[in-house]
């Protein structure tokens, strides 16, 4: 039998090349904690130093053990990034609210910057976290599936029995990839799937957590979930969303294995009194963040680390370029996920979905704009518009503009479209510091 598993040495290799060569939008610490899950999933698709040979039955504990870390450790740091989300929903409950993403201590949730300083409505956070928490659960996805008539794979991670997943003939890529949903009973009554309550010491060492899919058919997008509840309700709910997606991706490797964005868009149900969304609002994001079956290959699902992933040429993150359109803000059209997608066609993407259940985004006005509505006609035509192609290069841009003393950088594509403008007063700083 071919190995399964991911040697010691591709995996310590592909942790060195992504701490390396790539930053994401947060702490030293929590990008650790990012790129050891995100090990697991290369050495699936053999990406990397795997060299396209799939480890099918590599886990995050694989990969841990590999880089020779402490499970344990490991499994409290991401819980505790967890619980600190959490605990912010307590706050709010209790009636003690804060005005920013940020742990008790002051610290931003995540790690992530620029939650330090901006103001947000925690209202809308936790209307995030609801249905962010609720629109990846497989009966949701499966009611999604039947009201809008469209087909949403689904399933979810359960602690499995390798031992007699290896005596029953399957593997990782099996129970990943194939239908399951009229086995779950039976795997449950065999064996194969283990109840934490039931689990005992002396199989405990084949049990690891692992997805196993219960209907086929194209996922969600993580990234429209996130631009569409912000174009539905605003850039706050938006976040909601993307705590409760982080929540979803740090739970697979934790002490106690729940399903905890759920557990807690359940909580917040039950205990917030003000919450004006419920499940027919869930089941409608759910359809909005369905990639259609013959886009499979043009929509991108971000993983947390690209969602975090700072794009080498602009600076920019994937989370932050998508806050900055559905706040009208000016955008870089760079190209994300391991799929290498233009992030304007995912935005075309999101505003085609929302036609076509007859809804319409929150119109904002794009900050670069926003000072010529009090200017005349005249003078706004008199402003010096460098136009550039997405393809080319923000350093390129910005000496053209530069060179030709240009106010405001259009970015058009090949048919005359505008996908977007940039003010270039946030950037040259840059250009003239390099």
């Amino acid at each position: 039998m071919p190995k399964k598993i991911a040697p010691a040495e591709l995996v310590q290799q592909d942790f060195r090349n992504l701490k390396t060569s790539e930053r994401l939008y947060t702490i030293p610490r929590i990008e650790d904690l990012v790129f050891i899950q995100s090990i697991e999933g290369r050495a699936h698709n053999g990406a990397g130093p795997f060299n396209k040979r799939s480890y099918v039955n590599t886990t995050i504990d694989d990969v841990v053990s590999a880089l020779g870390r402490s499970p344990k450790v490991v499994k409290a740091k991401r819980q505790e990034l967890i619980d600190e989300i959490a605990e912010f929903v307590d706050s709010a409950i209790r009636d003690d609210p804060r005005d920013r993403l940020v742990t008790k201590n002051a610290m931003p949730l995540l790690g992530i910057p620029q939650f330090k300083d901006r103001i947000v409505n925690y209202h809308d956070i936790l209307k995030g976290l609801y249905l962010g928490g609720l629109r990846d659960t497989p009966d949701i996805r499966k009611k999604a599936q039947e009201l809008f008539k469209i087909n949403i794979g689904y399933g979810r991670c359960y602690l499995v029995n390798t031992k007699l997943m290896d005596e029953m003939g399957l593997d990782g890529e099996m129970l990943a990839h194939q239908e399951h949903e009229d086995k779950i009973s039976h795997y449950k009554s065999c064996g194969l799937i283990v109840d934490e309550v039931e689990l005992k010491h002396n199989i405990s060492k084949y049990i690891k957590y692992m997805y196993i899919r219960h209907h086929v058919g194209p996922g969600q997008s993580d990234d429209a979930a996130i631009i569409t509840s912000g174009l539905l309700y605003n850039v706050d709910v938006a976040l909601g969303v993307f705590l409760a997606d982080a929540i979803d991706t740090l739970e697979k490797y934790v002490s106690v294995y729940r399903d905890q964005d759920n557990e807690l868009a359940r909580y917040i149900k039950d205990n917030y009194s003000f919450l004006d969304v419920d499940e027919k609002d869930v089941y409608e994001l759910a359809y909005l963040a369905a990639i259609p079956e013959d886009k499979v290959d043009e929509i991108p699902d971000s993983s947390l680390r690209y969602l975090l992933a700072i794009d080498q040429e602009t600076g920019q993150s994937t989370i932050e370029t998508h806050i900055n359109f559905i706040e009208g803000k000016p955008f870089i059209p760079i190209a994300i996920s391991y799929k290498r997608v233009l992030i304007s066609d995912l935005y075309d993407f999101v505003r085609g979905k929302l036609k076509s259940i007859s809804k319409k985004e929150v119109f904002k006005i794009p900050e670069a704009f926003v000072k010529e509505l009090d200017s005349s006609v005249t003078k706004v035509m008199q402003r010096k518009f460098i136009t550039v192609n997405p393809q080319d290069s923000l350093k390129s841009a910005l000496e053209k503009v530069e060179a030709r003393k240009g106010e405001l950088i259009i970015v058009k594509d090949e048919l005359g479209n505008i996908l977007g403008v940039i003010n270039p007063r946030d950037f040259l700083i840059f250009l003239k510091g390099s």
